[in-house]
């Protein structure tokens, strides 16, 4: 099989780069413009959070399911007509606008609205966002497995679209604060503003995506088994690596997601440096530029189990230590910068184990379901943004947070630093436990089960 050209790494990043604009508004800002600028409760928000998160529980694995059956149709259409038929990169093109467009939406607030109608609209927009974003991220994860068989390669894939995630999330935290400074008297209009460049630039990263990528791992019709809903969650009951990956996603996502949700809060009120929050953004990018040449040598030499477990250990260890300290501004940028070299070693790496667990699942029942694994990994990861989304929003509202305050009580300054940094520092610690104790895919292993399913092919 053919090697991945860097201009196929570059365009599977870019794909992640455009998912990451919208999401990490949503997992980074919603909160806080639903409760400045909306007008709606901490509590109310978290409950929609909550909410819109079980409806995933149902949606996801059914776009997954269907992506593996569209593609069995597909296949027998196109091959009849001596064409290829590729089965995830088309939604990348189709699913770009619906999810930029409800992103856009999702942070409009109508004016003269009743409370009642702020919440109809919240909840329809973010759903309707969480449903086109599933739409184009599913078929997006699945890419992986089909451009590639190869673990270093897989790896490759993991760090490339890590860096896209990386340099998405960070456009959101240098334009919000510079925005909500430039606007301090029209937030909504800043907000709208923001939303609109996030879009554009989306957009395109997106189509450079799609022009970029190359399916090139040959799945046939028989692979695919007839999708049910039952089948997808069955992967946790016999899949290790499967249930290894899922915990420590769901417990590093609700930490992380915690933690870059509240951040608005912890610099406003806190540390009282609003201006400074766009830092956050090298705080991200340094470790991950670092990390991202060592990731797939370090797989090579020590294997995925050491290595997660490792850098989650030691993660968890040095945000408990940062809890501890006093509340810094460059305190917190620094430690929080070291704690997140060693968080985004798993980060970056656990893409390319979903890929491990797809031909794990093939060795064991003789079915790969791409789309449906991946959609079930998906659902995980949301139940990890469901818990975020819910702390943050009830753990903001019962420290006693007051909209507009010019000063918060001592007790909602304790609460937002706890979930700033002290959730973090738990989410790695199961992580660690998930990792070391959990997976069970050795070096050994995973070449056997490469071995076999190709063996099949």
């Amino acid at each position: 099989m053919k090697k991945l050209s860097f201009k196929n790494y570059f365009g599977y990043g870019m794909g992640d780069l455009a998912n990451s604009l919208t999401f990490g508004m949503s997992a980074g800002f919603l909160l806080a413009f639903y409760t400045d600028v909306l007008g709606i409760t901490a509590a109310a928000a978290g409950t929609l959070f909550l909410i819109a998160r079980i409806w995933d529980a149902v949606n996801d694995p059914i776009m997954g399911g269907l992506a593996d059956k569209a593609f069995v149709k597909r296949l027998k259409k196109l091959n009849g007509a001596g064409r290829k038929a590729e089965k995830f990169r088309p939604y990348l093109l189709k699913g770009s606008w619906p999810v930029i467009v409800a992103g856009i939406l999702m942070f409009i607030a109508p004016a003269n609205f009743t409370m009642t109608q702020k919440l109809i609209w919240a909840y329809v927009t973010y759903i309707a966002w969480g449903m086109t974003y599933t739409f184009i991220n599913i078929p997006y994860g699945g890419l992986a497995a089909v451009m590639t068989q190869d673990p270093i390669e897989r790896s490759k894939l993991s760090v490339s679209r890590g860096l896209g995630s990386l340099f998405g999330s960070i456009f959101p935290r240098v334009l919000v604060p510079i925005f909500l400074v430039q606007f301090a008297e029209e937030q909504a209009k800043a907000w709208f503003i923001i939303m609109i460049i996030l879009g554009l630039i989306a957009f395109a990263s997106y189509i450079v995506s799609y022009l970029t990528v190359e399916e090139k791992v040959e799945t046939k019709a028989e692979a695919q088994s007839k999708f049910k809903i039952s089948d997808s969650f069955a992967v946790l009951a016999k899949n290790r690596p499967f249930q290894s990956i899922s915990l420590a996603s769901i417990a590093m996502l609700t930490g992380l997601l915690i933690q870059g949700s509240v951040s608005i809060y912890y610099f406003r009120d806190n540390l009282g440096a609003l201006e400074l929050m766009g830092l956050t953004g090298v705080v991200m990018i340094v470790p991950m530029l670092l990390v991202s040449p060592v990731a797939p040598k370090l797989v090579r030499n020590f294997g995925v189990k050491k290595v997660t477990w490792v850098s989650s250990l030691i993660s968890a260890a040095l945000f408990a230590i940062l809890f501890a300290l006093p509340d810094n501004v460059w305190l917190y940028l620094a430690g929080t910068l070291l704690a997140s070299f060693f968080m985004m070693i798993p980060n970056m790496i656990v893409w390319g184990m979903v890929s491990d667990c797809i031909d794990y699942n093939q060795y064991l029942s003789g079915s790969r379901q791409e789309g449906a694994i991946y959609g079930l990994y998906s659902f995980v990861r949301k139940m990890g943004q469901a818990f975020a989304g819910f702390i943050s929003g009830v753990g903001i509202s019962a420290f006693g947070y007051v909209a507009g305050a010019a000063q918060q009580s001592q007790t909602t300054l304790t609460g937002i630093k706890f979930l700033s940094l002290g959730v973090p520092a738990i989410g790695m610690a199961i992580a660690f436990l998930a990792y070391f104790f959990i997976w069970n895919l050795t070096p050994e292993k995973q070449a056997e089960v490469t071995a076999a399913i190709s063996a099949e092919a």
